[in-house]
Order: C-alpha cells, then structure tokens, then sequence
C-alpha cells in the first residue's frame, strides 16, 4: 500500500512539476515497500541517494521558475528546499556511520514534509505561473 497517493489537490498546474512531484511521490513509495517487505537497509540507501539527486533536479526547475518570474516568495521557498536537503543529508550521514534510522522517522518526515511542502508552500506559486503562462 502506498505511503502517498497523488490526486489532483497536489497538483500545481504545471505539467511538468506535477510529474516531478509524482516522481518524488514514487521514490517514497518504493522505499515504503522495500521495508513492508522486510529489505530496510538497501532501501534506505537507494530512497536516499536516489531522493538527493531528484530533489536537486526538481528543485531546480521550480527555482528556474522563480527567477525567471519574479516570484516574490523565493527566498522563503528555497529555504524549504534547503530543509529538505538537509535532512536529506543528515540521514546518509547516519547511515553512512552506522547510526540506526527508524523506519518511521524516514517515512513521517517524507510524508509530511511532501504533503505539506505541495499543498501549502507550492500552491503559493501557482498564479505567478499561470499568469505567466506556465502550465
């Protein structure tokens, strides 16, 4: 069963971000399924690694967006961006030392921080990009 299921209330009127959230959507549950099916430790290493480097991409394109826009919430956003980068980091730094990682502290921090971060903070720019025609 899914961590996180995707319906139109994530959605952020733009195709291409959409399918970026959907890809982040994905990563998470995959790694949801490795542990329901008892592989913890490969899945923590490969929803980490693969998580840092298309958060990095996705993270990009929406920033593109922000200076090519004007967007006046930028710098409040990229700070939510470097949040999760940070977590992001800190895990593979304990997983790298042997540090255990709970399961549940993985999947609540994904789940809420997604969520959260999609329908809150995202939202916020969706009439500056439609108004400039991104869709």
């Amino acid at each position: 069963m899914a961590l996180l299921n995707w319906d139109e209330s994530f959605s952020v009127k733009v195709n291409l971000i959409d399918r970026q959230h959907q890809k982040l959507f994905g990563i998470v549950n995959s790694y949801h399924d490795a542990v329901q099916g008892g592989k913890l430790a490969p899945a923590l290493f490969k929803l980490l690694d693969g998580l840092a480097e298309y958060a990095t991409v996705h993270f990009a394109t929406e920033e593109r967006y922000f200076a090519q826009f004007n967007y006046k919430d930028t710098e409040a956003h990229k700070h939510e961006h470097k949040i999760l980068t940070a977590k992001i980091v800190d895990l593979k730094s304990k997983v790298k030392v042997g540090i255990n990682v709970e399961d549940d502290e993985v999947s609540k921090f994904l789940q809420i921080w997604l969520e959260a971060h999609i329908k809150g903070t995202d939202h916020k720019y969706i009439d500056c990009f439609s108004k400039n025609g991104l869709r």
